[in-house]
């Protein structure tokens, strides 16, 4: 074999190498540059920020819960809600009607809701000797540095009949909201951003874009919650019950005389017999016109039978007139 057919066969393998090394790098820049999934073409250094940012947020979130948990377990002034229900007898109803108002306005409280009763029976008729008590319930929000005192003024308003407090503690239930909320908004602004970025895939940008209401309709639910609490924490409760009491004064026995209970014996028996006889003549006087018509009818019927029976009675002494007279005929011919 000549030199020069070992040189050609070299150098063709040479070229190929080199080649194929240019085509290499060239995938290997296009793969480095961009990545094609499912038909959209997303540059690579852009996914890896994204995924670079979701493991900071995923680290930041995960020590936010630690700490949130940590803060959660302890008990924070705060963020305590407090409730009492309360029952006050009153003598006065309108002057302590009128004192529970000003209380209100001294301590920047407000009524949620509230219930009057006048203790009337509801009927249709306006009656002025009834006696009627009345009764008003009401929510109060009154601001929690002030809860203390309101609550004292409260009781002194009349005779405090029960009390009931108690605490609810916020804190744990308000730092889960707080976490869940960071992490809703992390992923909100992910997918902004995602949103924004899309620009050639409609369905793929609406699909986002329902994801990204999803997400904002739960953030909406999280941010309400947590101001409800607020609210709570800021304002407590004191559910309140007034009721119009009458003072009780016993009165004194009363022993009556021999002639005072005599008196009062004859007096009720007369009362009783007019009330007997008075019951009768209504009684008679109910019934008159039926006994009137009875007799009529049986004095009607009597004498219809007592005419037949005369009628009867005259037959049947015609008949035995005229039996007779033949055979005294006959005797009479006989003793000729």
């Amino acid at each position: 074999m000549t030199k020069k057919a070992i040189i050609i066969p070299a150098l063709l393998s040479m070229s190929l190498l080199t080649a194929c090394g240019e085509n290499m790098e060239k995938a290997a820049d296009y793969s480095s540059s961009s990545s094609y999934t499912n038909g959209i073409t997303y540059d690579n250094e852009s996914v890896e920020e994204e995924y670079n940012a979701d493991s900071e947020a995923s680290e930041d979130t995960n020590s936010t819960e630690k700490e949130n948990n940590t803060s959660s377990d302890v008990i924070r002034k705060e963020m305590l809600v407090y409730s009492c229900t309360m029952t006050v007898d009153v003598l006065d109803f309108d002057t302590a009607h009128s004192s529970f108002k000003n209380n209100l306005e001294t301590y920047g409280a407000f009524i949620e809701n509230e219930n009057y009763n006048s203790g009337s029976s509801g009927g249709r008729y306006y009656d002025p000797d009834t006696e009627k008590w009345r009764t008003f319930t009401a929510t109060v929000r009154v601001p929690s540095e002030d809860y203390d005192e309101f609550c004292e003024k409260t009781a002194e308003l009349g005779d405090l009949r029960s009390k009931n407090a108690s605490v609810e503690n916020m804190s744990r239930e308000y730092y889960d909201l707080s976490a869940t909320l960071e992490i809703y908004e992390a992923k909100e602004k992910r997918y902004m951003e995602l949103l924004a970025s899309i620009t050639d895939d409609e369905q793929y940008a609406m699909t986002v874009e329902n994801q990204l209401t999803d997400i904002q309709v739960d953030i909406s639910k999280l941010k309400t919650r947590m101001n409800d609490i607020q609210t709570d924490v800021a304002y407590s409760y004191v559910y309140l019950t007034m009721n119009e009491v009458k003072e009780y004064t016993e009165e004194p026995v009363k022993t009556d005389t021999f002639t005072q209970r005599l008196k009062n014996t004859v007096s009720k028996a007369t009362s009783n017999f007019l009330s007997i006889m008075e019951s009768l003549l209504f009684i008679f006087i109910y019934i008159f016109p039926h006994l009137a018509v009875i007799c009529i009818v049986v004095f009607i019927v009597l004498f219809i039978i007592k005419r037949s029976m005369k009628k009867r009675s005259k037959k049947q002494t015609l008949n035995y007139s005229a039996a007779v007279q033949p055979t005294e005929e006959n005797d009479k011919d006989t003793d000729k």
